[in-house]
């Protein structure tokens, strides 16, 4: 290929086509170079809408298409004659030794064919050796397919009047169905079998000649049609599997070409401006549709089709990203209140939360892991306070059953120090006769008083003044003092 044939190949050049000769070549040219129209068919079977037009290969699809010059020269393409694409391959000899001898244009090797040797290899031959080389035409294979018909099926034509006296003969062979063979019939029936077994026998002889006769043409169309079939499949098939191959790979790169250049540097400003973030940029589904010719203009630009399907995507990320951000904050807030309102604020954190929704627990599945969390601090605390309540009743009951073996024990020792003493005061209830006290100028005791459930808990101050001599007060505030220690509850302050 010349500089022009490359260009023309790789979308830079185009070529104007002036009339049938000039496509014909043009198609040659095509179908060498296996390219296709925008209809996915060989390019070597285009027609022109009229002359003169150009064609052009697109940048995009790399398909063959025909517009109007100045269109072509809009979309960027160098548009050149048919005779500058296509110059003739000349070789200048000369006839007569001079300079300006008629040029000519030598046949290719492969369209000659050359005469039998036999008469040139002997020199005595009389026979009359042709010196002119013998050039065949060969035509495209698109001009080669249009000359094929297949035609339509036209009934065999067959002589005699069959069709016609069929009905009659068939009424009058019946007649003799069933007859009785008798003396007086017996010769016309002999005769009438006669004739219908020699009608059958030429009837029956003809019947299979005339069906493979009617069939022998048909037979040959058939088998002709089924050879051309398995030879286009045998070309079709496997070209068919190369073209998707090749279609598969020219997407690909243009997949990878509109990610790189367009989709990802939009996705990287959203990202720098805080509305997107890697993870949800990864989400971006890219339509395979968008390489396809239709989504592209003739001149390499994307459609406003395309574009706006493009847009439609970022948005949907965009939004997606937002709702997310929505949600991380919902889960913060809703981890912080619903603390504060179990009683449990501090024992959540929200980031356990958050990584979960992160990994795709839906907002309905968070909320029902943080309420479960919720419960089982609460039983925990539950059960700690429990445990806490059951251990300070068992101190105090442990308190309490010393404190009643010491004052037992105390009022035993009293009893029995002061039981020969004289001048003992004991003090007992008004109303049950019961000894809560008793006591001499040596000593006292006093039984301890247990306090009521219905007033546990509560605390009672009281106001008194006290007088007496200086023992008496001293024994009383030790009594006091001795009160404070045995009772945590009790407190006094001396004014």
């Amino acid at each position: 290929m010349n500089n022009l044939q490359n260009e023309f190949i790789g979308s830079t050049s185009a070529v104007r086509i002036c009339n049938e000769y000039e496509l014909k070549i043009l198609k040659e040219f095509l179908g060498i170079k296996n390219v296709f129209d925008k209809n996915g068919n060989i390019a070597a079977q285009i027609t022109a809408r009229k002359y003169p037009i150009v064609f052009y290969r697109d940048v995009v699809g790399y398909y063959i298409d025909q517009a109007e010059e100045q269109e072509v020269k809009d979309m960027k393409y160098k548009v050149v004659s048919f005779q500058e694409m296509f110059p003739p391959v000349v070789e200048q000899r000369s006839l007569f030794g001079g300079e300006n001898a008629p040029g000519l244009r030598q046949p290719d090797e492969d369209l000659i064919q050359p005469e039998p040797l036999d008469p040139i290899e002997d020199p005595m031959s009389d026979s009359i050796i042709d010196t002119e080389p013998k050039v065949v035409n060969e035509l495209s294979l698109a001009e080669t397919l249009n000359q094929l018909q297949v035609g339509s099926i036209v009934p065999a034509t067959i002589t005699g009047n069959i069709l016609e006296f069929k009905d009659s003969v068939i009424h009058a062979i019946n007649k003799y169905k069933g007859i009785v063979v008798t003396k007086d019939n017996f010769k016309e029936v002999t005769v009438t079998r006669a004739d219908l077994n020699n009608k059958k026998k030429e009837i029956t002889a003809n019947i299979k000649n005339i069906k493979n006769e009617a069939l022998k043409n048909v037979n040959e169309v058939y088998d002709a049609m089924t050879d051309i079939i398995k030879a286009i499949e045998n070309v079709v098939d496997p070209l068919d599997k190369d073209i998707k191959s090749f279609e598969e790979l020219e997407k690909k790169e243009l997949e990878k070409k509109l990610i790189e250049s367009t989709i990802n540097p939009v996705l990287e400003i959203l990202i720098k401006n805080n509305q997107l973030d890697s993870e949800i940029a990864e989400k971006f589904t890219f339509n395979k549709a968008w390489t396809n010719a239709s989504a592209w203009t003739k001149t390499g630009n994307l459609t406003k089709k395309t574009e706006s399907e493009i847009n439609a995507e970022l948005e949907r990320l965009t939004n997606l990203y937002q709702q997310k951000q929505n949600d991380i904050e919902t889960i913060k807030s809703t981890v912080s209140q619903l603390a504060i309102a179990r009683n449990v604020e501090g024992s959540l954190n929200a980031d356990t939360y958050i990584e979960l929704y992160k990994k795709g627990a839906t907002m309905p599945q968070v909320q029902e892991r943080i309420n479960q969390d919720l419960e089982m601090i609460k039983k925990v605390a539950e059960q700690h306070a429990q445990k806490e309540v059951e251990k300070a009743q068992k101190i105090q009951s442990q308190q309490h059953s010393s404190q009643q073996e010491q004052q037992h024990e105390n009022v035993q020792n009293v009893s029995n120090s002061q039981e020969n003493q004289d001048n003992m005061i004991n003090l007992t209830d008004d109303t049950t006769g019961e000894l809560l006290a008793k006591g001499n100028d040596r000593g006292l005791s006093a039984k301890i008083i247990q306090t009521p459930e219905k007033y546990q808990g509560k605390i009672y101050e009281y106001t008194y003044s006290f007088r007496g001599s200086f023992g008496t007060i001293k024994t009383f505030s030790n009594i006091l003092k001795l009160f404070s220690m045995m009772f945590k509850d009790f407190k006094y302050e001396k004014k």
